[in-house]
């Protein structure tokens, strides 16, 4: 017997299927997904490698070399997801080893038994010293730092997650003396899952909107699956219409058909609340996945997934990748949304490996948006999806009213504050009333930027092209409230202090502009010292169980304001919300991108959705300079159609998806000059592909630019953009360039159909 093996690690030049012999002790015990160890090239260097198919004939007189080892006693793949695998490598131009590890986790493959590498502090008194002097001049070895301060003991692959930081940066710290590492036992006993001994929620019963949509969702799913195309739906359903009953009801369906279902949500923030519904209809049958989650927590879900044991997957983006057999519903809540798009490589979007797999085990797909994306929407129109709408909501609460507030009119009578008039008296009023509110501004830290007033000297990171931001950090070990400023790259993540005089010119007139959720926070204290804040955003929610403890604190009314970014904007139903404001809602537009419009109407759109869900009314009050701007007036009038028909003739005529695709190819380097001049060689070499092979000739091909922010990390970075008719024609026209030129010792990033064009 002999096998078909793609190794984990390749190069593109090398990435195809080797044959391999497999040894009579091993067979019967190879299969396909098997993972195994096999010797490769000239010198029978020993990799490791998947098995991709069984054959009986190797078709060859030459010597076949044997698998040396049987890394796992059963398959770690299924062979749906090597098929997938395959596809992502044309789509995406990765190798399949790239394809592969996003399917797997490195907790499976890295754990051993229950064995696992803590870290600690060595010295936490003199660890908080450092600390408040301030002589650590990295955001993540600060935040490593404070969350050990915090946790004590915490395990390496969480703690990286939690502070979003590499394992060199632990490595760095380690080096440093400042932290250590032990292997230690995780859970000294095997402990058995709980058996669910709680009677299960009953399904709702649906309105009329909601029966009509899932009587067509059930008759899909009841249908013999077809290979003749996609059963795609698009739940189009205004906040609080009901969406997320119709899922539960859809899986309830689709389970009682013998098939599982994936449910997907785009931030770790709503995975509690998503995940404390299903468990209350399905039980333990449930599993959740997402990054946070401890590494032997993942390996056990990702085993028991594999194992059949579980019928009903729900989690963010990665989640789309689960091991399930015979899927028979995808679900996407908010689809719109970026965080479904990945930003390291490959660069796939959720939505499209979801198309993917649910074709491959036709299964339904079911997209749920009250913001549908642009792309989706068109979808419908042209056929390839069916449309399902909920116009109202599923109890009897309306619409919150919204009004729009012009706060050029609000400097013009005197007032400075970042509140309007309306706004803070509505505040006082909801809290006095026994109520509770959201406050939101996309933009976490103090303040955005520090500037001089003389000369204009902006205080940029000395390794990215970009402004640092303001941010106030709690004192370690003092007194709440006791805050000390620094300026932070977000980039980099490299901290400054900040300046008290221009460096550029000297002056004393320097300071901070734009406010950040930090300072909302700050000035509400101040200015409403009655009313109780929590604030959600990047900078709080970095331990791994933050997300939900805010999110309870506040649902328990602990506190009257909830202040954040779009972090709360979506898919939160807390009851007692009956005010929203919107801070700055002309800030999202000033980006030059072609999907700013359509961020910022689906971000305010959502955010006002949070308000007035109970048995209270709800208000909304969207602050902006600009309140001209269609995709503000459209938000406020929870318009969704005339966005639609504005922003899809914008896209039409300059053929941007989804009339068309984009791929943006980036170089980066240490030194400037050659990374122009390598892109320069490509975009040459990209040219004359164009003009030898015939397809591509309405392939637009754009000069090779700085990319806007020209510097990340010291690093510069030039980039080449591509218009094409589909990402499937772009990528098969990139590759064959890609794949034969000579980068160097450059850093390239290709992606297709980027979310954003940075």
């Amino acid at each position: 017997m002999f096998c078909d093996v793609v190794l984990r690690e390749s190069t593109r030049a090398f990435d195809r299927s080797y044959t391999y012999a497999i040894p009579a002790e091993m067979q019967g015990q190879v299969a396909v997904g098997s993972r195994v160890q096999v010797p490769f090239g000239g010198g029978s260097r020993l990799q490791e490698g998947y098995v991709q198919a069984l054959k009986a004939d190797a078709g060859s007189d030459f010597y076949i070399k044997p698998i040396q080892k049987l890394l796992t006693p059963r398959p770690v793949l299924r062979p749906d997801q090597l098929r997938l695998a395959a596809r992502m490598r044309d789509r995406y131009i990765c190798t399949y080893g790239d394809a592969i590890r996003c399917m797997l986790p490195a907790a499976v493959t890295s754990i051993r038994g229950k064995r696992t590498r803590m870290v600690m502090l060595t010295d936490p008194e003199e660890a908080q010293s450092i600390l408040n002097d301030g002589a650590i001049d990295r955001i993540g070895q600060v935040r490593v730092i404070e969350l050990l301060l915090e946790y004590g003991s915490v395990p390496a692959i969480e703690l990286m997650a939690a502070a979003q930081v590499s394992r060199s940066t632990l490595n760095t710290l380690a080096k440093k003396d400042l932290i250590q590492f032990e292997n230690t036992n995780l859970r000294p006993e095997e402990e058995p899952l709980p058996e669910d001994e709680t009677e299960l929620a009953q399904d709702l019963i649906p309105n009329e909107e909601q029966e009509a949509a899932l009587a067509q969702i059930l008759q899909a799913l009841t249908d013999e699956a077809t290979t003749a195309g996609l059963r795609e739906f698009l739940l189009f359903g205004i906040t609080g219409s009901g969406k997320t009953e119709i899922y539960l009801q859809a899986a309830r369906q689709a389970i009682a058909n013998d098939r599982s279902v994936i449910i997907l949500v785009p931030e770790i923030a709503l995975t509690p609340q998503m995940t404390a519904r299903i468990r209350a209809r399905f039980g333990t049958s449930a599993a959740v996945l997402h990054s946070r989650l401890l590494p032997s927590e993942r390996a056990e879900q990702w085993n028991r997934i594999l194992a059949d044991e579980i019928r009903l997957v729900v989690g963010a983006r990665s989640a789309i990748f689960a091991p399930l057999a015979n899927i028979g519903l995808i679900v996407l809540d908010e689809e719109q949304e970026s965080t479904y798009k990945s930003e390291t490589h490959p660069r796939y979007h959720a939505r499209d490996i979801a198309r993917m797999r649910a074709r491959d085990h036709g299964a339904v797909l079911l997209l749920g948006t009250a913001t549908p994306s642009i792309e989706s929407f068109q979808r419908t129109e042209s056929g390839y999806s069916t449309l399902l709408t909920l116009s109202e909501r599923a109890t009897d609460a309306e619409l919150a009213k919204t009004k729009i507030v012009d706060m050029r009119s609000e400097l013009a009578a005197g007032n400075r504050s970042l509140f309007s008039r309306e706004l803070a008296a509505e505040l006082r009023e909801a809290v006095k009333n026994g109520h509770q509110a959201m406050i939101l501004l996309n933009r976490r830290g103090y303040s955005g930027f520090v500037l001089c007033r003389d000369c204009g000297k902006v205080i940029r990171c000395r390794v990215c092209s970009v402004a640092m931001t303001s941010h106030a950090r709690q004192v370690a070990g003092a007194p709440p409230g006791q805050l000390k400023e620094q300026l932070i790259c977000h980039y980099c993540g490299r901290i400054n202090s900040i300046p008290t005089t221009c460096p550029n010119c000297g002056s004393k007139r320097i300071g901070r502009f734009g406010a950040g959720t930090q300072q909302v926070e700050e000035l509400m204290r101040k200015e409403f010292p009655e009313i109780r804040t929590l604030r959600m955003d990047q900078d709080t929610t970095a331990a791994r169980l933050s997300h939900g403890e805010l999110l309870a604190s506040f649902i328990n009314r602990e506190a009257d304001v909830l202040i954040g970014t779009q972090m709360i904007a979506k898919g939160h139903d807390i009851p007692n919300v009956t005010l929203v404001g919107v801070l700055a809602a002309d800030l999202m537009l000033g980006l030059s991108d072609f999907r700013a419009a359509e961020r910022a109407f689906a971000l305010i759109t959502q955010a006002a959705g949070r308000a007035g869900r109970g048995d209270e009314p709800g208000k909304v009050i969207i602050q902006a300079y600009n309140i001209d701007d269609f995709a503000i007036r459209c938000a406020a009038a929870q318009d969704y159609l005339t966005f639609y028909q504005e922003e899809v003739a914008f896209r039409r005529q300059l053929r941007y998806p989804p009339f068309g695709s984009i791929a943006v190819a980036t170089l980066s380097g240490q030194t400037e000059s050659t990374v122009r001049e390598r892109t320069q060689l490509l975009h040459a070499a990209l040219a004359a592909h164009r003009r030898a092979e015939q397809g591509y000739g309405d392939i637009e091909l754009f000069d090779a630019t700085r990319a806007p922010i020209h510097r990340i990390r010291g690093r510069y970075r030039w980039r080449i953009v591509l218009k094409g008719q589909s990402a499937e024609q772009l990528a098969a026209f990139l590759a064959p360039v890609l794949d034969r030129f000579d980068f160097q010792r450059l850093s390239r990033s290709i992606d297709i159909d980027p979310y954003q064009l940075m």
